[in-house]
């Protein structure tokens, strides 16, 4: 629109935002979308949900808990929300997160780096920094807020430390069992102002993300998979693409395969595989969560059995450790367990989504061949992928996943 163009006047160029080959994947509903993400190929791709947090019932208010609501409530910069929190204690002792600011090399830094149960800490220290004009208050940026201990989910029941009472994982319910991995436990919330952001980066697992977005316009640049993205990653790490930019930041934007535009109310899946960053656009606060997954399809599931594979060609250094990796394993082996006893049930007893717009987008897969006839191919391919692309998965598959394998590939 021409408020958004002048809004975005002096950020990133608008030809990039302009040019067709970079703008996203657009769905009109809730259904097209978890299609998308269930049995979707979004590599190289960026799939946006207007509106999907209504939608979706994934609003902010029956997402974020309510003090830290309350911190937000008023603030147009992310020094005011730490300055709220400042002497919280009871706030400080619930949650942790990450508090960043930009070095004079335009880098992404975090504060207190080694002290990650710290957050009491890190905000004095954020706020010190900015008297001291060693910060820049305008650039600070909150990430990855999450509980400092784990506890029940009120909706799945699982152990997690998301603070996001709703995530789309409840919105498939028994659905959300057909993907490879799918990680809510440690997902993330993200709050910036103006001009800040998260510097460039390859995820550390080569999974997915889905991205819900409360508050705030951001621009999102995400690079080819492969050689162009590696480079920028490696060479560009925690570069945050401020304006105004360096000639070598706008060469790198300018080799980006998307730059996207996410408003207030967008739910987007994008694969963090590739290179990519986010800038906050807006004034006042920018407000968004996300959650990690790898779904079924043939390439997303290659893609994620390469994240510890020191011999693939995808692999940079600060991707996760084998030890660590196998952690994630070892759950991706319950979640093909799950998928297993449902396609023993044939579709009878199921969890059922606690909403009824849930309930209804759920019956609506149910209904749709398409995503039926796929997630079973998808089911056999990726177990096909385990057992010969992944030594530790080879050897625990259990009986139950080889069987169901078999009967899809009669």
């Amino acid at each position: 629109t021409a408020d958004e163009r002048r809004m975005l006047e002096g950020t990133w160029p608008l030809d990039l935002l302009e040019d067709p080959k970079r703008q996203p994947r657009v769905v009109a509903t809730a259904h097209e979308f978890l299609r998308e993400v269930l049995v979707g190929e979004h590599l190289g791709e960026v799939v946006v949900l207007p509106q999907g947090t209504e939608l979706l019932g994934l609003r902010e208010e029956e997402c974020l808990p309510a003090d830290l609501r309350g911190k937000l409530d008023g603030c147009g910069a992310v020094y005011e929300v730490l300055s709220r929190v400042h002497g919280d204690e009871a706030f400080v002792a619930k949650y942790k997160a990450g508090v960043e600011y930009m070095d004079g090399d335009r880098e992404q830094c975090t504060i207190l780096r080694k002290e990650r149960r710290n957050l009491g800490g890190r905000v004095a220290e954020a706020l010190r920094m900015v008297r001291a004009g060693e910060a820049d208050s305008e650039l600070l940026y909150i990430a990855e807020m999450r509980l400092m201990e784990e506890q029940a989910h009120p909706l799945g029941g699982d152990k997690v430390k998301t603070v996001c009472a709703r995530d789309v994982k409840d919105v498939l319910g028994p659905y959300a069992s057909w993907s490879l991995y799918w990680d809510r436990h440690d997902e993330g919330v993200f709050i910036g102002s103006k001009w800040s952001g998260k510097g460039a980066h390859i995820d550390q697992v080569l999974w997915s993300n889905i991205g819900k977005n409360w508050r705030g316009y951001k621009l999102l640049a995400a690079w080819p998979l492969g050689d162009t993205g590696k480079k920028v990653a490696e060479s560009m790490e925690d570069r945050l693409f401020t304006p105004p930019l360096l000639p070598r930041e706008l060469a790198a934007l300018r080799r980006a395969a998307k730059v996207v535009l996410i408003r207030p109310g967008d739910v987007y899946l994008f694969s963090g595989a590739t290179a990519h960053t986010v800038l906050c656009a807006s004034g006042g606060l920018a407000l968004g969560a996300y959650e990690s997954i790898c779904p079924l399809h043939p390439t997303h599931v290659s893609l994620f059995l390469q994240t510890a594979d020191k011999t693939s060609p995808l692999w940079i250094d600060g991707n996760m450790p084998d030890d660590e990796f196998e952690d994630i394993l070892d759950e991706v082996l319950d979640q093909l367990e799950e998928a297993a006893a449902q396609l023993r049930q044939d579709g009878g007893s199921r969890e059922t989504p606690a909403i009824a717009t849930w309930r209804d987008l759920v019956a609506g897969l149910d209904a749709d061949p398409t995503v039926q006839r796929l997630l079973r191919a998808h089911y056999a391919r990726a177990v096909d992928l385990c057992s010969r692309g992944n030594a530790y998965l080879r050897a625990r598959l259990p009986r139950s996943v080889l069987c169901a394998r078999r009967d899809l590939q009669r």
